[in-house]
């Protein structure tokens, strides 16, 4: 009891904001997204991050997020953070006049050899602008780092090279230490019979021998320590005792000099405390893009749009925690949801049956604000267009307080209340998410009381979102334009949710129906249904279903639909590339008859040649003339009748007749005919075609009489009548993209769409507007490109004028 007394008052002592944050499981998230960090450093770092609540700053995290990612993306190798410690507290110290270890300044050394690398990788003003502006801010500290790598070995030992004096003393210590050997040894040999071990053992770093107990009185020296038996002493001789003096004494000085070298190199890192301070913190920012680019990149994210509306286009949704459950815990694959809420609606209602995923998504919407307020991308379809909420608002799970005093019911209606009183005071777009509103009391009264806060909730925050299972909330919808319904998705053949969003239909109730399956008494659930009002429920059932058989046939047509589109598009496909095929081949034919020809010709002008020799030998007689005669005009009939093209008889074509469509090789029939545009609408099995005389014949390969035709091929392209009005129809956004995968979207619009298009590059770099620009011109059916009004996007919106 006490534990949980803690637990509230802890509570109590946080902001509402903080407690919302808190259940929407943000720790949770924060904890796994930092399993993604490169150091500890940096883990520390994310665990103890807080989401910001100022636009720009999220926007900032959000670009450095999406940057790091392009750039590890195109890289041969993960970007590296191997070699980067955490030396802030040790530079603290240093600034303070303390000195630290060789270890720590070798971490320091080590950290600067680094910053400089990543600069190296990540500086680039034109491609990644938020990086660069901060990382080009690194100083490079290499004399620092020359100094410190020079003077401490890599097991963090002072180096010998530091200072001549430190080399001296330890060489001079070498050789004392050589010379105590060879006293020890020598008074080992003497004295063998009086000795229990030849080892030399070590206490307090001077070296002694075991000497038998009984023989101590025999040697001078100093006594260390003896054996648990008292069997033996070990003994520091006499003659060794002036040389471990000598040798202390040296090593006293060798550890005088390594401080004073410590102490030189800490006051180096004193005088640029400011300076590698700010290498730390660059280098934990960066740190922290790369981990926010790698979590995303494991939870299949897209970087969000993040607008100043309160507009949500989130498709395909995941939420990250059932994402991680699923790959690190083999738990099921989330199912993805979409939400869909536009300027004028204000509150969503959804509603269904429990365990149906109404709390989830509830928490889902709310940790993708999240998510895009920290510069994370969201494991959605596309990029996701996400209002930035700096005020988000949770009323989830049961604040029933025995200690308190509160019910449930109780419990709720105090949080509500303090949400009410944040809302009076906010700053900046809100959402507000509830959970079961109204419950916990009379059914009645909650409802009444539900639909008064709702229509309150509507007018003062920008989204609210409440899971209810109140029927009447259901029809607000139907009386205020500000409500919608979403409900969640029930197979009741299989008796199952399917944890899919529904959107415009309510959630119909399945208690009956549920109980019913389970194997309820007849009798028990016949007089339940006449409890109940026999209109009012069978109306808004009927209705609900109606409007979810609605739904299906819709969606059956649309697949359908989509089929037809593919098998359409399949066929388009198979048409063009067997023309391609004919026309390369009859190429190829043209060419072959070409070469036969030329060889025929040459054979001819040479077998001509020898003819007009032979005219002319004197001794040629009257039958060899006649004969050559003959043979010339063989030759001569042979070739012209090879060249001669066969003439092709004129037709005026009419309607009903059939004729040969050439780049389909086969049958149409003309069905309207337009003389002066000199083209004319042709039938081909169920597909109408209107085409020029140059794509048609004749049965029998006559030519039309027309003249001046062009082609003029119908197309799907929408008819927008050139509307000089910016629509959402007529818009399209390509911001965060790359120049190739913008035009990609552009021409699949273009080729469906006449007139002027709006498309939404943004400013940044100017890099994306300059290429489309550049592609754009080179395009024959593109008539002008020009800059939008500045109430239109400006420099940042091009209008393109499609002929």
């Amino acid at each position: 009891m006490k534990e949980k007394s803690h637990y509230k008052n802890s509570l109590a002592n946080r902001s509402l904001s903080e407690e919302s944050i808190s259940l929407l499981e943000w720790d949770t998230l924060k904890t796994q997204l930092s399993s993604f960090a490169s150091t500890n450093m940096g883990k520390n770092a994310i665990l103890e991050f807080e989401i910001p609540t100022d636009y720009e700053i999220s926007k900032r995290l959000l670009q450095e997020t999406i940057e790091i990612n392009e750039l590890e993306k195109n890289l041969d190798k993960s970007i590296s953070f191997f070699g980067v410690f955490d030396v802030r507290k040790n530079i603290g110290i240093c600034s303070k006049g303390g000195v630290i270890t060789s270890y720590d300044l070798l971490e320091i050394a080590e950290t600067i050899a680094c910053a400089r690398d990543l600069k190296k990788v990540l500086l680039d003003f034109e491609e990644r602008p938020f990086i660069s502006s901060f990382v080009n801010r690194l100083i490079d500290h290499n004399q620092i780092e020359r100094i410190l790598k020079i003077g401490i070995e890599s097991n963090g030992r002072v180096s010998d090279r530091a200072s001549e004096k430190l080399a001296n003393l330890r060489q001079e210590l070498l050789s004392k230490k050589s010379e105590r050997r060879i006293l020890v040894d020598k008074f080992i040999q003497k004295n063998m019979n009086y000795i229990q071990d030849k080892t030399i053992g070590d206490r307090y770093g001077r070296p002694v021998l075991a000497i038998k107990v009984q023989f101590a009185e025999k040697f001078k020296g100093i006594i260390h320590d003896s054996s648990s038996s008292g069997n033996t002493i070990y003994l520091e001789p006499e003659s060794i005792v002036l040389k471990g003096n000598k040798i202390a004494s040296i090593e006293a000085k060798v550890a005088g000099e390594e401080f004073k070298l410590l102490k030189e190199w800490s006051q180096i890192i004193r005088d640029n405390d400011k300076s590698l301070i700010d290498m730390s913190d660059i280098l934990l920012r960066t740190e922290q893009a790369l981990t926010r680019s790698r979590y995303s990149n494991w939870i299949g994210g897209n970087a969000p749009i993040i607008e100043n509306n309160p507009i949500v286009t989130l498709m395909g949704f995941s939420h990250p925690l059932l994402i991680w459950e699923n790959k690190k815990k083999g738990a099921s694959k989330p199912i993805p949801i979409d939400f869909h809420i536009n300027r004028t609606t204000k509150v969503v209602a959804i509603t269904g049956p429990n365990t149906g995923g109404k709390t989830a998504a509830l928490k889902g919407l709310g940790i993708a604000l999240l998510m895009a307020r920290s510069g994370l991308f969201i494991p959605s379809i596309k990029n996701p267009t996400i209002p930035f909420c700096p005020n988000i608002y949770v009323d989830i799970g049961d604040d029933q307080s025995l200690e308190g005093n509160l019910s449930t019911f109780s419990g709720h209606i105090s949080r509500i209340k303090k949400i009410l009183e944040s809302l009076n005071n906010k700053e900046g777009l809100s959402v507000v998410l509830l959970d079961e509103i109204g419950s916990g009391t009379d059914p009645s009264e909650g409802t009444a009381l539900a639909i008064a806060l709702l229509r309150e909730f509507a007018t003062i925050s920008d989204i609210t979102l409440v899971t209810t299972h109140y029927g009447d909330i259901k029809a607000l919808k139907y009386h205020d334009n500000r409500f919608e319904n979403v409900s969640v998705a029930f197979d009741e053949e299989f008796f199952k949710p399917m944890y899919t969003l529904n959107w415009g239909i309510p959630g119909r109730s399945n208690a009956l129906s549920i109980s019913k399956r389970i194997g309820i008494d007849e009798k028990i659930l016949n007089e339940a249904s006449n409890y109940l009002k026999p209109k009012e429920v069978e109306n808004i059932n009927n209705i609900i279903k109606g409007l979810e058989e609605e739904r299906i046939k819709q969606q059956n047509s649309a697949e359908k639909a989509a089929e037809l589109i593919a098998r359409t598009e399949i066929l388009h496909d198979e048409i063009k590339k067997n023309y391609e095929f004919q026309k390369s081949n009859a190429q190829k034919i043209q060419e072959s008859e070409r070469q036969k020809l030329s060889k025929h010709i040459k054979a001819a002008k040479k077998e001509v040649i020898n003819l007009i020799k032979k005219l002319k030998d004197q001794n040629a007689t009257g039958e060899d003339s006649r004969l050559i005669g003959i043979r010339l005009k063989e030759i001569e009939t042979e070739h012209l009748n090879q060249t001669n093209v066969p003439n092709t008889t004129s037709w005026s074509p009419k309607i009903g007749d059939f004729i040969k469509i050439k780049s389909l090789n086969s049958t149409g029939q003309i069905v309207d005919l337009d003389e002066k545009a000199g083209s004319f609408e042709v039938k081909c099995g169920s597909f109408r075609s209107t085409l020029s005389i140059n794509d048609c014949e004749g049965l029998n390969g006559e030519k039309p009489n027309f003249k001046n035709s062009k082609i003029q091929v119908n197309s799907v392209r929408e008819d927008f009548s050139f509307a000089k009005v910016r629509t959402s129809k007529n818009t399209i956004d390509v911001r965060g993209m790359r120049v190739h995968e913008a035009e990609i979207i552009i021409e699949e619009k273009m080729r469906k769409f006449h007139g002027p298009l709006w498309i939404i590059h943004g400013i940044g770099t100017g890099k994306l507007k300059k290429g489309l620009r550049l592609w754009l011109s080179g395009l024959n059916y593109v008539d002008k490109v020009e800059d939008a009004a500045n109430n239109e996007g400006g420099a940042g919106c091009s209008i393109v004028w499609i002929k």
